[in-house]
C-alpha cells in the first residue's frame, strides 16, 4: 500500500500502463488520486503519465484528489502540467469539487494556480454557490476574500445567501452578509432569502436579514439624497433631472411596506404550519386508531383462519383414522382368511386320520425314533408359537379396536397341541393293540399310500407353520404400527380438538349474554310449565271431583225438576239454615271437646274418671247424630214424601253410579298422591327458583359487564365524533386560513408589481447616472490626466503580460521541459532585469 518503490519497478519492469481502465472504469492513475497515494503519483507522473487522462465517468486525476481532499496529490498534479480549469462532463472544474467537499487546502492550492473562481457548471453554479449549499462557512470567507462574485446565481435564480438561507447554516449566512450579499435579490419563484430564512424557522438567520435589509435601505437611501444633492449643482443643466426626492421616498416607503408584508406572512405561515401540525396530528392519531381497529379485525380473521385450519385438520385427522380403521379392518380380514385356510387344512388333516391304515401308521411312528423326534420338534415349536401367541395376545389386547376379538395364533396352536396330543395317544393305544406280525400285501400298500399322504400333509404343515408365523409377525408388527399411528393421531386429533374448543371459547365469550339470557327464559319457562302442570292437575282433580259428588247426588229427570224446582230450592234453603246451626252446635261441642282434651293433658286422670267421662262424651255425641239424623228425618219425610215412589226405582241403579264414583274418586286421589307430592313440588320449586335466582345474579353481572362495554363503546364512539368534529373544524380552518394565504399571495404580486415598477425607477436613476459619468468624462476628455491614465493602464497590463509568461516559463524551468528558444528569451529577461537595477 502506498509503495512509491514497487510501482516504479512495475512500470519499469513490466511496462505496465498505469491509465489502463478495469472493469469498473478506473486506472491505477487514478486510484491513487482518489486514495491520496503522493508518491505512487509522482512515480507514474515521472515515467509520462497523461494527467489529462479521465476515466469512465470524465474524471481526472485532479477531479478525484480535488474531491477526495488531497492536496499533496493536487500540487503534484498542476506541477506535472494538468490544466486547472478543465471540466468534467458535469462541467465542474477540480474548484468546485473542492467547495463540495470544502477542502480549503486544495482550494488554496488551485487559487494560487490562478484557478477561474467564478466558471458555473452545466447547472449554473459557482464554487461559493456549491460552497454555501454544502455550508462550508469558512470556504465561502476564502473565496469571496479571493475575489469571488457574492451575487452570482444558478440557473434557478438563487444565490449563495438563499441556499445558505435554505440549509439553515447561521455562519455561512453571516459570512455572506457581512460581505455584502443583497438581501432583496429573488430567484425565479419569486422568493428572495427571507422567504428561505422564514422556512427554516431559525430566528437568528432572520435577524441578520432584517439587520442586513435595514443597512442596505439606509444605504440607497443615502445614495439617492447625494444624488438629490448633486443634481441641484449648475454644472448638471445639460442633464434630464428627475422629480427631487420622490424616488427616494417611494423606494423607502414601497420597502417598508414590502418588509411588513413579508412579517405579516411569516406570521401566517406560521400559524398555518401550526394548524398543519396539529392536522397532522390528528391523522396520525385517526391512521393509528384505525390502524389498530385493522389490526383487531385482522386478528379476529386470523383466528377465523386458524379456526378453519383446525377444522381442516380436524377432517385431514379424521380421514387418516378412518384409513386407519379401514387399514385394521382388513388387517382383520386377512386374519379371518388365514384362520379359515388353516380349518380347512386341520379339515383334511382330520380325513387323512380316517384313511383305513393311518392310525397304524402314526402308531407306528410314534414308536419309531424319527416320530419321537419330529413329535419332540413340533412340540418345541408348538411352545414357542404359544409364547409368541402370548405375546401378540398382550398385544392386541392392549388396543381397544381389538379387544373384542379373539386370538387366532392361541386357537392355531391349542387346535394343533390337542391334535397331537390326541395322534400320541391314538399312537400308544395302537402300539398296544398291533400285533408283532408284519402285514398283508395289500395292508401294506395302502400302509404306503397312508404314509407318503401323512408325510406330504406333515411337509406342507412345515412350511404353512413358517408362513404363519412370519405372517403373524408381520400382522403383529403392522398391528403395532398401526396402534402407534393411530395414538399419535388421536393424540394429534385431541390437542386440535382443544384448540378449536378454546378459539371457539374465546369467539363465543361474546355471546355469554345472549346465552345467560336464553338460560334464564329457557328456566323460567321451564317453572311456569312445571307451576302450569301442578295447577292444571290441581284443577284436574278439583273437577273430578265436583263431578264425583254430583254424580253422587239423586239425578232427576227434566221432567220431574221442571215441577219441582221451587219446592227443592226452598228446601235448599231450610236445610242452608239448617246445617248452618249444626254447624254451629258441631263447634261448640268441639270446642268442649278441645277443653277436656286440654285439661286431661294438663292434670293426670284416673282410668275410672278417664272411662266416664269417654262414655259420657260418646253419648252425648251419638245422642247429637241421633237427634240430627231425626230432624233430618222428619223435615225430609215431610219435604219429599211426593218424590219416594219415582225415587226407590232409581235408588239401586244411583247406588251403583255412586259406588263407581267412589271408586273412581279414590283412584284419582291416589293418583294426585303419587302424581305430585307436594314436598318433592316444593323442592323443585326451591330448587328452580335458586336457579332462577343465580341466573338472574349472572344475567345482572353480564348486564353490568354488557353496560361497561357499551359505555366504552359510546366514549370510544364520542371519541370518534368529536375528532370528526375537530376534524372538520380544523379542515374548516385550514380552508379559512388557505384562503388568507391566497389573499396574502395576491398581496404579495401586487407588491411584487410595485417593487418592479420601484427596480424600473431605481433602472432609470443608474441610467441617468450613466449618462451624468458620460457627461463628466466627455467633459475631462480635454484633460491631459485622461490620455496618461490610459497609457500608465496599457503599461501595466503589458507588464502583467510579462510577469505571467516569465512565471511560467520559469515553471516549466523548474520541470525541466524548458527548450532553447525559451531559454534564450528567459536569459534576456534575466539581463534586462540585471540593466535596470544597475540604473536604479
Amino acid at each position: 500500500y502506498n509503495d512509491a518503490g514497487k510501482v516504479a519497478s512495475l512500470l519499469v519492469r513490466k511496462g505496465l500502463v498505469p491509465t489502463k481502465l478495469d472493469s469498473e472504469g478506473k486506472s491505477a492513475f487514478h486510484l491513487a488520486a482518489t486514495r491520496g497515494n503522493a508518491d505512487c503519483l509522482e512515480a507514474m507522473l515521472a515515467h509520462g503519465v497523461d494527467a489529462m487522462t479521465k476515466d469512465s465517468s470524465g474524471y481526472t486525476a485532479l477531479h478525484l484528489a480535488s474531491k477526495h481532499g488531497h492536496p499533496q496529490c493536487v500540487s503534484k498534479l498542476l506541477q506535472a502540467s494538468c490544466p486547472v480549469d478543465v471540466a468534467d462532463s458535469s462541467g465542474q472544474t477540480a474548484l468546485h469539487h473542492a467547495a463540495i467537499s470544502g477542502c480549503i487546502p486544495c482550494s488554496e492550492i488551485l487559487c494560487d494556480y490562478k484557478a477561474p473562481l467564478n466558471i458555473r457548471d452545466k447547472s449554473g453554479c459557482t464554487p461559493l454557490i456549491l460552497a454555501a449549499k454544502m455550508s462550508h462557512s469558512e470556504l465561502c470567507q476564502y473565496l469571496l476574500h479571493r475575489g469571488a462574485a457574492i451575487n452570482s446565481r444558478d440557473l434557478q435564480g438563487k444565490t449563495a445567501l438563499m441556499l445558505a438561507c435554505e440549509n439553515g447554516s447561521v455562519e455561512t449566512v453571516e459570512v455572506l452578509i457581512n460581505a455584502g450579499a443583497r438581501v432583496a435579490l429573488v430567484d425565479s419563484m419569486g422568493h428572495d432569502a427571507a422567504h428561505y430564512g422564514l422556512s427554516t424557522g431559525n430566528a437568528l438567520i432572520q435577524h441578520f436579514l432584517q439587520e442586513a435589509a435595514q443597512r442596505q435601505s439606509w444605504a440607497s437611501g443615502k445614495a439617492a439624497s447625494a444624488g438629490r444633492e448633486k443634481s441641484n449643482t449648475p454644472r448638471k443643466r445639460k442633464a434630464p433631472l428627475p422629480p427631487p426626492g420622490t424616488p427616494g421616498q417611494e423606494d423607502q416607503d414601497a420597502y417598508e411596506e414590502i418588509v411588513r408584508l413579508r412579517q405579516e406572512r411569516a406570521q401566517f405561515l406560521q400559524k398555518i404550519r401550526g394548524l398543519e401540525q396539529q392536522e397532522k396530528e390528528r391523522r396520525e392519531q385517526a391512521e393509528l386508531d384505525k390502524g389498530s381497529l385493522r389490526s383487531m379485525e385482522k386478528q379476529i380473521q386470523e383466528l377465523e383462519e386458524r379456526l378453519a385450519a383446525r377444522e381442516r385438520e380436524k377432517e385431514r385427522l379424521g380421514k387418516e383414522v378412518e384409513a386407519l380403521q379401514s387399514r385394521l379392518s382388513s388387517l382383520e380380514n386377512e386374519k379371518e382368511n388365514t384362520s379359515y385356510d388353516i380349518e380347512t387344512l386341520q379339515d383334511e388333516e382330520g380325513e387323512l386320520l380316517e384313511f383305513p391304515g393311518a392310525e397304524l401308521l402314526l402308531s407306528k411312528k410314534t414308536l419309531s425314533p424319527s416320530a419321537e423326534e419330529l413329535l419332540a420338534t413340533l412340540q418345541g415349536q408348538v411352545q414357542s408359537l404359544t409364547m409368541q401367541n402370548k405375546e401378540l395376545r398382550e398385544k392386541i389386547q392392549a388396543s381397544h379396536h381389538l379387544s373384542a376379538h379373539p386370538s387366532l395364533g392361541s386357537l392355531l396352536y391349542n387346535s394343533l397341541k390337542r391334535e397331537l396330543e390326541r395322534l400320541q395317544a391314538q399312537g400308544a393305544e395302537r402300539g398296544k393293540q398291533s400285533p408283532a406280525t408284519e402285514p398283508s400285501g395289500k395292508g401294506s400298500k395302502e400302509q404306503r399310500c397312508a404314509e407318503q399322504q401323512v408325510q406330504s400333509r406333515c411337509e406342507m404343515r412345515v412350511p404353512l407353520q413358517q408362513s404363519h408365523s412370519s405372517r403373524e409377525q408381520e400382522h403383529g408388527t403392522e398391528l403395532a404400527e398401526a396402534r402407534m399411528a393411530l395414538k399419535q393421531a388421536q393424540a394429534a386429533l385431541e390437542e386440535r380438538e382443544q384448540q378449536v374448543r378454546e378459539l371457539q371459547g374465546r369467539l363465543e365469550a361474546g355471546g355469554a349474554q345472549e346465552e345467560a339470557l336464553r338460560e334464564k327464559a329457557a328456566l323460567l319457562e321451564r317453572c311456569s310449565r312445571a307451576e302450569a302442570v301442578a295447577e292444571a292437575m290441581r284443577c284436574e282433580m278439583e273437577a273430578k271431583t265436583q263431578s264425583w259428588r254430583a254424580g253422587n247426588a239423586p239425578n232427576v229427570e227434566p221432567g220431574v225438576a221442571e215441577q219441582r224446582m221451587a219446592e227443592l230450592t226452598r228446601q235448599h234453603g231450610e236445610l242452608t239454615t239448617q246445617l248452618g246451626q249444626l254447624q254451629e252446635v258441631l263447634g261448640r261441642r268441639e270446642a268442649e271437646l278441645e277443653t277436656l282434651r286440654e285439661q286431661l293433658a294438663a292434670r293426670p286422670v284416673g282410668r275410672k274418671e278417664h272411662e266416664e267421662v269417654l262414655a259420657r262424651l260418646q253419648q252425648a255425641q251419638r245422642e247429637a247424630k241421633g237427634q240430627v239424623s231425626l230432624e233430618e228425618h222428619a223435615r225430609a219425610t215431610a219435604a219429599l214424601q211426593e218424590q219416594l215412589q219415582a225415587l226407590q226405582q232409581r235408588a239401586d241403579r244411583l247406588q251403583a253410579v255412586a259406588e263407581a264414583k267412589g271408586h273412581e274418586a279414590a283412584r284419582l286421589q291416589a293418583e294426585l298422591a303419587t302424581a305430585v307430592p307436594r314436598g318433592e313440588h316444593e323442592e323443585v320449586q326451591e330448587g328452580l327458583r335458586a336457579e332462577a335466582a343465580a341466573l338472574s345474579q349472572r344475567l345482572n353481572e353480564l348486564s353490568r359487564r354488557h353496560e361497561k362495554t357499551c359505555e366504552e363503546v359510546f366514549k370510544v364512539q364520542r371519541q370518534a365524533l368529536f375528532m370528526k368534529s375537530e376534524r372538520q373544524a380544523a379542515e374548516e380552518r385550514l380552508a379559512a386560513v388557505q384562503k388568507q394565504l391566497a389573499e396574502a399571495r395576491d398581496e404579495t404580486r401586487r407588491l411584487q408589481d410595485l417593487h418592479g415598477h420601484a427596480e424600473d425607477s431605481a433602472r432609470l436613476i443608474t441610467e441617468l447616472s450613466k449618462e451624468v459619468f458620460r457627461l463628466k468624462e466627455a467633459l475631462n476628455v480635454l484633460t491631459p490626466s485622461s490620455s496618461l491614465l490610459a497609457l500608465f493602464q496599457e503599461m501595466e497590463l503589458q507588464h502583467s503580460k510579462v510577469v505571467k509568461l516569465y512565471r511560467s516559463h520559469l515553471l516549466y524551468a523548474v520541470q525541466g521541459h524548458m527548450d532553447e528558444d525559451v531559454q534564450r528569451l528567459l536569459c534576456q529577461i534575466l539581463k534586462m532585469q540585471r540593466m535596470q537595477e544597475q540604473g536604479r
